[in-house]
């Protein structure tokens, strides 16, 4: 009986670890979940939260290690309702949003799709000050932004452990 019990407790432990080392929940109001594997040595905070925006940061322990915000909100953009990716609107709407992005940097665009399929606008400032993930889903605007831990410019190192964090990513609406 004994031998029963500590292999149901090892088996809840081993459960419990990979369950935790498999990624980050950001949950906002019930709504929406975004999932992924934090990097090394980086752990998510939420700073803020109200009816419309949450506003979280993902830290190292490193001080000299890149951030991320993350922003979630409720889109002000009726079009945005049944889009699940920038995919999903139209040039116009798109156009509108990367001239967002110009008007306050100077900026290259690129997509990406995660492992889970969701698609992102990528919005990298071309001096390397920081490194833009947006996209929309539902409803809500979604934007992560990775800065350079030493407030200089992004390294090589920095942008790939971001890459990995944001391949692993799944935007999962919660409908209901």
């Amino acid at each position: 009986m004994k031998r029963i019990i500590a292999l149901l407790c090892a088996l809840l432990l081993l459960t419990v670890s990979c369950a935790s080392a498999a990624g980050t929940v950001v949950e906002f109001h019930d709504k929406l979940l975004l999932n992924g594997t934090l990097p090394e040595g980086y752990t998510y905070s939420r700073t803020s939260l109200d009816d419309n925006t949450l506003i979280g940061s993902i830290t190292s322990d490193d001080p000299a290690g890149a951030s991320f915000e993350i922003c979630i909100s409720l889109a002000d953009n009726a079009s945005y309702i049944e889009a699940e990716s920038p995919k999903d609107l139209s040039e116009e709407e798109l156009n509108l949003i990367k001239q967002l992005f110009l008007n306050e940097s100077n900026v290259d665009f690129d997509t990406l799709v995660t492992a889970s399929g969701d698609n992102l606008l990528v919005v990298r400032e071309t001096s390397g000050q920081f490194l833009d993930f947006y996209t929309v889903c539902l409803g809500y605007e979604i934007e992560l932004t990775l800065f350079p831990g030493d407030g200089k410019l992004l390294t090589e190192d920095q942008v790939s452990k971001c890459m990995e964090f944001i391949k692993s990513l799944d935007i999962v609406p919660i409908r209901g």
